[in-house]
């Protein structure tokens, strides 16, 4: 029998991520049906299964149920200990294991869209972050920020002129006399 594969927690806490019956029951019970042997299927489901990082670890988290137990964590200590890369790492354990759970020949055609879908996301990253890095790239920073002596603020000459006056009717955005804002003209 092969040994689960593991994730590490920001911790430094190892799980294992069996993949069984026992646990397909499991995660279907705590996670609203969802069905972990029909999330690598030969359809469309990986898809939105994992661009929901939230519902991932939920899965996740079902399926460490036990190990959370025995260590005496709630759930929230686990999402605590999470970030992206402990998700990254969980969900491609999680795969790797669904997809060894099948016989043969079901498995080998896991394996295989799992690999397609695999070299899809890093087609799309590698695409994503050429995209953002041109953008990076275009941005002028340098004009964004204040120089010296241009604050944003009033300059002191101009906050001296105004010291002692009262701001008129128009600058406090109010109507002028015998005026209101919907144009009408008040009675004297």
């Amino acid at each position: 029998m092969r040994k689960p594969t593991t994730f590490t927690t920001l911790d430094g806490t190892k799980f294992s991520v069996p993949v069984n019956y026992l646990t397909v029951k499991r995660v279907r019970e705590l996670c609203n049906g969802v069905n972990l042997l029909e999330i690598v299927g030969p359809g469309e489901q990986l898809a939105p299964f994992i661009a929901d990082d939230v519902k991932v670890l939920e899965v996740i988290c079902a399926v460490v149920r036990p190990q959370l137990r025995e260590l005496d964590w709630s759930d929230e200590q686990f999402f605590s200990q999470c970030d992206g890369e402990v998700l990254a790492a969980a969900m491609n354990c999680l795969i790797d294991e669904v997809t060894n759970f099948f016989p043969e020949p079901r498995k080998g055609l896991v394996a295989k869209v799992i690999a397609k879908v695999r070299a899809a996301q890093a087609e799309r990253d590698r695409r994503i972050v050429q995209q953002v890095s041109r953008a990076i790239e275009q941005v002028d920073f340098g004009s964004a920020l204040p120089t010296l002596g241009n604050t944003g603020s009033t300059s002191p000459a101009s906050s001296a002129s105004s010291r002692g006056r009262s701001r008129s009717a128009s600058s406090r955005g109010l109507p002028a006399d015998g005026s209101t804002k919907t144009g009408c003209t008040r009675a004297r």
